[in-house]
């Protein structure tokens, strides 16, 4: 069990020290009358219990918030009495949780304490963390067809779990790295031009951390690859070649050679749409008024220009 004193504790101005004999330890934190008094902290573990002072003085509305997830506890009693069990909370994943304790609604009564804060009982095996603990940064640089991932150390870590994917917020691949990975951890087989969010979590004492921070990248071509220089002719053949191994041909005026290329430029530096329609004019013969053919840029492997002149 830990004291109202522990220092991962986290309390307001509001919260006041108090000595008292009965209480776990001796002494309690009070919640002054009318004042919002806010405990944060943070604890590994699936249970949560909160010891307080109980009276009929007392309010009868004091607010928790476990990750989020909000709840209400009374500090209500018809006789006073110390070291009550005024919340449980059990059941909860494994892992690192953020708990947030207010006032939620004074006294009605006029006293000096809205309710008195004496301990918290957690998991035999679980903790209370520090709050204030240095989070993850993470930081990603793009490459060719994969990603270099780079995150501060963690103290203890016994491993990190890196989650991506193409949405932001929404990861669908999960790789493990190893504790020593964090300065260079490489996440190869992604598909150029495509871009990809990233989220990195340590593991202590086999329980995992909060997430880091969310960053992204862009994979691209080879490290050398430069821009396609723009071609000045009157006309030009444009060969596109596919991932696939097919090789697209088109007939096209400099300006329609020079509009694909300012798309596929955008596009490799993340902005622009994921396709492109190449006008075929009529390079293919048929009854059609108007025929087009559309790519996908993380299709193209490469192209070719050949200019002439008409």
């Amino acid at each position: 069990m830990y004291d109202d004193r522990s220092p991962e504790l986290i309390y307001g101005n509001d919260m006041v020290k108090i000595a008292d004999a009965e209480d776990y330890n001796k002494t309690v934190l009070g919640a002054a009358h009318n004042k919002p008094s806010t405990i944060n902290f943070k604890f590994d573990g699936t249970k949560i219990r909160l010891i307080i002072n109980m009276s009929d003085s007392y309010t009868k509305k004091v607010g928790i918030s476990i990750d989020g997830n909000v709840e209400y506890f009374t500090a209500y009693r018809e006789s006073w009495s110390h070291q009550r069990l005024a919340y449980e909370k059990t059941g909860l994943k494994k892992g690192v949780h953020i708990v947030k304790i207010w006032t939620e609604t004074p006294s009605e009564n006029y006293v000096v304490y809205d309710y008195r804060f004496d301990a918290i009982d957690i998991d035999s095996d679980g903790t209370l963390i520090d709050y204030n603990a240095s989070q993850i940064n993470l930081n990603a640089e793009a490459g060719n067809s994969q990603v270099t991932l780079k995150w501060n150390q963690v103290k203890d870590s016994e491993s990190y779990t890196i989650k991506y994917g193409t949405e932001s917020g929404k990861y669908t691949e999960t790789v493990t790295a190893t504790k020593d990975a964090y300065g260079n951890f490489v996440i190869p087989g992604l598909t150029n031009g495509t871009k990809y969010y990233f989220v990195v979590s340590a593991k202590v004492n086999g329980a995992d951390s909060e997430y880091s921070n969310e960053t992204s990248a862009i994979p691209q071509g080879g490290d050398s690859q430069t821009d396609p220089e723009q071609p000045t002719g009157n006309r030009a053949i444009l060969v596109v070649t596919m991932t696939t191994g097919l090789e697209k041909e088109f007939d096209l005026s400099m300006k329609e050679v020079n509009d694909f290329i300012a798309w596929y430029n955008g596009k490799q530096a993340g902005s622009g749409s994921a396709s492109y329609a190449v006008n075929k004019h009529d390079n293919n013969k048929g009854p059609f008024s108007s025929r087009k053919d559309y790519m996908l840029y993380d299709r193209i492997l490469t192209f070719e220009v050949s200019e002439y002149s008409k």
